[in-house]
């Protein structure tokens, strides 16, 4: 992924993710990506579709690394809208997005 996205050269204020946690296979790969890609100051929006105890573990994992927070849920398609930010992030800094 370095060679690609050179970390010195990326810099995305906003990663916005939609349903991504569906092949289990490639969850820690999802979240080196996340990882890789996330500046201190990179807020990540994120719709997730939760079908499976694995998509609960993931985001277990994923709130190692980050803070979330649930910006809306819609129960009845077991859907759920979050932003993130890396831990100790969210509130050091405002968001540029009301959501």
């Amino acid at each position: 992924m370095e060679k690609n996205f050179p970390r010195s050269s990326c810099h995305f204020d906003y990663i916005m993710a939609a349903d991504v946690v569906y092949h289990h296979p490639f969850l820690d790969e999802l979240l080196l990506t996340f990882d890789h890609l996330c500046k201190n100051d990179t807020v990540i929006l994120w719709a997730m579709k939760f079908r499976l105890e694995e998509e609960n573990r993931f985001v277990d994992r994923f709130q190692t690394l980050f803070d979330l927070e649930m910006v809306s849920n819609f129960p009845s398609l077991n859907i759920a809208l979050y932003k993130a930010m890396r831990k100790g992030r969210m509130k050091a800094r405002p968001s540029k997005l009301e959501v």
